[in-house]
This record gives structure tokens, sequence and C-alpha cells, in this order.
């Protein structure tokens, strides 16, 4: 007997949502932290390669993109890990198109335009003191009930 589906997730952090226009481009990771799937990042100093987005010393227009999940790298492999790109990995990083993002809170509607928490350097949706809208970047499907949602970057910031 079949089963009826009643319910869908977005996905799991850093999947691509949808392959039409995005672009993806690899860059090394020149942090000595690891970038988890999913995460903005930034150019480092030497622009050269890229660091985790760091609230406190960066701006929206030092947003590079979103470190993308390989799709071999399912929460199956990793268990209740999310898993990471390691310091000096090639992190492929989306930079234009459609990618699931953790965002915080539960309330966006299609088309809010998203930000960056400084202290955690989440995703959120709002405006404020504690974040940094990101311009070309807007909600594209709504949280689940694990709060991943669809983000997409319009356009492409620095690379």
């Amino acid at each position: 007997m079949g089963k009826v589906l009643s319910s869908f997730t977005n996905g799991f952090p850093g999947a691509i949502a949808r392959s039409l226009d995005d672009v993806v481009i690899s860059l090394a990771n020149k942090s000595e932290d690891p970038i988890a799937f999913g995460m903005p990042v930034a150019l480092n100093e030497d622009k050269n390669g890229i660091v985790p987005f760091d609230g406190s010393e960066h701006t929206a227009s030092d947003f590079v993109g979103v470190a993308v999940r390989n799709p071999s790298k399912t929460p199956d492999t990793y268990g209740d890990n999310q898993g990471s790109y390691a310091s000096d990995d090639l992190v492929d990083v989306l930079v234009r198109g459609h990618i699931v993002v953790k965002l915080a809170g539960t309330s966006a509607s299609l088309g809010d335009q998203v930000s960056i928490v400084k202290s955690t350097g989440g995703f959120a949706v709002g405006t404020g003191d504690s974040l940094i809208p990101l311009p070309n970047a807007h909600v594209s499907a709504t949280p689940d009930a694990s709060g991943m949602a669809e983000i997409v970057l319009n356009t492409r910031n620095l690379v």
C-alpha cells in the first residue's frame, strides 16, 4: 500500500536548489577555521581565497557567496555533523542562483531581503543594528519546519 507525503523539506544547508542559471566557482579556504556548508563567505585580505564571513569585520560589499554542499556529502555521510570544508580545501561557492540555507526565525515571506547576523554569521530576514543586509539576496522559498529556506542571489557581488 502506498504512502502520502504530507510535507516536504527544502533540503540540507548548502544544497543548490535550482540549477537554471546558477554560477558556482571554486576558491581556497584561506582561514584556519572550517567553512560549513550553507554559510556565507568573504574574500580574504590577500584576495586569493575565501574566509568565513565575519560580521564584526566584513560588510555587505565583502560578501562573495554561499558555500555549496558537495552532492556526495549529505548528513548521512557525516551523521549529525553538518559537514564543512577544512583549511586549504577548495570550496565550491555559489555566487549567483538558488541555494538552501538555515534561516533564523520562521516568519520569512517570498521576496524578503536576506541579511547576515553579525554575531553568528548565519542568515536571517530583517534589518537592524545586529544584521548586515545583502542587497542581492532574497527569500525564494519560505522556511520549512527545520528552518531551512531557499534564497536566491540575484547578482554576483565580487567575483
